[in-house]
């Protein structure tokens, strides 16, 4: 009778294993995360200072909601690993701060939820954002996002507004403009220099290319993921350069180059990211310098990044409801502002309301430039890349990038004085064997 009892209950105990799902089946992880009031926030921020700011808005939120924050801190290069470990070990946070190039390739996979994100985004209405970041957040069919846009930065031309206007030079927003000054500026005899964008085998080359690129329509791959980058849209850009790169200084230029000769009064242009705005109230130069983020030629392009705030999809309903109260929290006003602040120029905001605000210019860096800080963020409007194009990512264009063949092809061209012809090919003919790989 013990033995038929003890058979019985085995059986019952598998038939339960069997048809009771689990937490852990349904994506919700073990059971001491599956707790309502508890969530997860991956930010990249890990900088102890800004970790500081973060752990005090966590803290905030869960005084005034009970749901209890816990903020990861995760090195840009560690991203990829933690997360494989993290879907391997069903423990996904459910809220993720990253940039867009993670947040297509995680959506793409199905593990962001579009619903929650377009909840949010919609609580302050789509028009308050600027349509870069939501457009390289988008769904690759344009059905929603993958995430809610949160900060960004924009890289553009730096240049003497005061020696423009003195000159009576337009500002240097088209290719025309652009060569004109570098033209007018360029005394070499003087050490004074028309223009620096990038022209060494590095990343610096080709953030710089790129949005001479973007603005003639010229592009790596397109939306069925060809590579189109021997086009005459792109030769027409690399004829540009060649001549463009005749008012620059000798040899390869960096962004170390370009930040230390205009700080130093030597050069009249020069492509840099807004992380350089404090430099110039260090140096008493926001006054003297204008910033020309949009480039025009056949079309209008911005080069820049955008940070999002995603939602994972693998949240049990309460969980849901915890992340999304948590992305709004930091997209209210106060604790946005307050964010954005760790990093004042570098982080831009991504709503034009707060671009706007008087309480988003009430920051030592920021103030000093006034209306001029709302106009660089507005430049993330037309804000693009090469590695995507209509809501999908092409994960080669990262290791076109990690082998800096666009830059090698430009230093080639300037420096060993290639025909942007030859340099074109040779930039497409690396290209295919990387695709091929």
């Amino acid at each position: 009778m013990k033995k038929r009892w003890l058979v019985t209950l085995m059986v019952m105990t598998l038939v339960l294993s069997l048809t009771v799902p689990s937490a852990a089946f349904f994506g919700f992880g073990d059971d001491d995360e599956d707790e309502p009031t508890k969530i997860t926030y991956w930010t990249t921020q890990v900088e102890s200072s800004r970790l500081e700011v973060i752990k005090g808005l966590a803290k905030k939120f869960t005084e005034e909601t009970g749901i209890e924050v816990k903020v990861v801190p995760v090195e840009e290069n560690d991203f990829s690993t933690k997360l494989s470990a993290a879907q391997a070990g069903n423990k996904l946070p459910q809220v993720m701060e990253m940039g867009v190039q993670k947040i297509l390739r995680l959506g793409n996979a199905g593990l962001l939820d579009i619903e929650a994100a377009g909840d949010v985004i919609n609580s302050y209405g789509r028009d308050d954002f600027y349509q870069g970041p939501l457009e390289m957040t988008q769904v690759a069919n344009g059905d929603g996002n993958y995430a809610v846009p949160f900060h960004g930065w924009v890289q553009g031309i730096w240049y003497r507004e005061d020696w423009f206007e003195e000159a009576g030079l337009e500002a240097p927003t088209n290719w025309e403009n652009i060569l004109k000054a570098a033209k007018h500026f360029h005394k070499p005899d003087q050490k004074q220099y028309g223009i620096i964008f990038g022209t060494k085998k590095d990343a610096y080359a080709r953030q710089t290319f790129t949005q001479f690129a973007l603005s003639n329509d010229a592009r790596v791959f397109n939306e069925e993921g060809e590579l189109v980058y021997n086009s005459p849209e792109m030769l027409e850009t690399y004829k540009y350069l060649k001549d463009l790169a005749n008012y620059t200084q000798p040899g390869p230029e960096t962004w170390r180059d370009g930040r230390n000769l205009f700080l130093n009064d030597q050069v009249a242009m020069m492509f840099y990211s807004t992380y350089i705005m404090s430099d110039l109230v260090g140096e008493n130069m926001v006054e003297k310098t204008g910033f020309a983020s949009k480039m025009e030629h056949s079309s209008a392009a911005t080069f820049g990044q955008v940070v999002g705030l995603s939602i994972t999809s693998t949240n049990s309903d309460a969980k849901e409801e915890a992340a999304k109260k948590f992305v709004k929290f930091l997209h209210d006003k106060k604790n946005y502002i307050e964010f954005l602040h760790m990093a004042p120029g570098g982080m831009n905001p991504v709503r034009k309301s707060i671009a706007q605000s008087k309480e988003y210019k009430d920051n030592k860096t920021i103030s000093v430039y006034g209306d001029k800080a709302t106009e660089i963020a507005s430049g993330l409007d037309n804000i693009g890349k090469f590695g995507f194009v209509g809501g999908k990512v092409f994960p080669k264009m990262g290791d076109i990038g990690a082998r800096y063949v666009i830059g090698d092809s430009i230093n080639q061209m300037t420096e060993r004085d290639w025909e942007a012809q030859k340099a074109l090919d040779y930039a497409t003919n690396k290209m295919k064997e990387i695709v091929n790989e």
